[in-house]
């Protein structure tokens, strides 16, 4: 079996999506919790996580090491021959708007939401300390919601996000998500999972399994959550994609529902479920 490592951060959406895809494809890997502070000296190249390596080879960049593993490991192919142009299109979109949103949705913020979002960052600065080795975060743990704050990427990231407001951003994701899934079990009305199921998968069930306030956002909605359970049961249980050291609940744990409709009885309002993710305004980590 070739030698995988993947450097990443605990809380990197792109990196979760990664993990996914190993999870998924179960490929044994080697995780490597990269600095934020010092990437340069520990990165095997370019200046950005995620970066995977296969027998010394390096890449990065998320689309770029999904297409690379199914050349590498054909077997369970992310993107199978009958996934069709739905499913390209909506890895681009988590690409460029969901995980943005996530980026928007959990950078502090004059806002009603700013009190939940200090919470959340000073929780994942918390899970970065406990995760990067040698204790290389320290003190600027507590400096957290500064870092998601005024930190360039995470700017540039969160103002590619769509929607105006935090609830504009977070009614559109629902949204997007819910009209894939009316269709079928997996997303773009698949009978079964390809990589747009998995690369949503990732930041969706980051969110919950920190204990995140407002984690559960999208996950209060039943569509949405029988098909975050359907995935879940796809991956390796063996190749978790939050370390038990900072897991603080599992999506095994979510009750399950049969069929992809409506709960019986459950109100119609579009904001039922999304008001609360986004008042939270973490329905989704962000990663520095």
């Amino acid at each position: 079996m070739p030698k995988v490592t993947l450097h990443t951060f605990a809380t990197s959406p792109y990196g979760l999506k990664v993990q996914a895809y190993l999870a998924y494809k179960r490929i044994p890997y080697e995780t490597v919790y990269v600095d934020p502070f010092n990437m340069a000296r520990v990165l095997p190249v370019g200046s950005t996580v995620p970066v995977l390596s296969i027998d010394g080879e390096s890449r990065n960049d998320s689309q770029a090491i999904a297409r690379w593993l199914d050349e590498r490991f054909p077997d369970r192919p992310l993107s199978p021959p009958s996934a069709g142009p739905c499913v390209a299109e909506f890895d681009e979109w988590v690409q460029h708007c969901m995980i943005p949103a996530n980026f928007k949705l959990g950078r502090p913020a004059l806002s009603p939401a700013l009190p939940v979002q200090l919470t959340n960052a000073w929780r994942l600065g918390r899970a970065m300390n406990r995760t990067v080795p040698n204790g290389a975060i320290g003190w600027r743990r507590f400096a957290w919601p500064l870092v998601l704050r005024w930190a360039p990427f995470v700017r540039r990231e969160a103002e590619r996000a769509p929607g105006v407001s935090i609830l504009d951003t977070a009614r559109h994701i629902s949204a997007r998500l819910h009209r894939e899934l009316a269709a079928g079990p997996f997303l773009c009305g698949r009978s079964s999972l390809s990589i747009a199921d998995l690369s949503a998968y990732g930041p969706i069930a980051l969110g919950y399994e920190l204990g995140l306030t407002g984690g559960d956002g999208l996950l209060r909605r039943r569509r949405l959550r029988a098909w975050a359970l359907r995935v879940h049961a796809e991956l390796d249980p063996g190749l978790p994609l939050v370390p038990d050291a900072i897991r603080a609940r599992s999506l095994s744990g979510l009750p399950t529902y049969r069929g992809w409709g409506r709960s019986p009885g459950a109100p119609r309002s579009r904001d039922s479920g999304i008001a609360r993710a986004s008042k939270a305004s973490s329905a989704w980590p962000s990663s520095p």
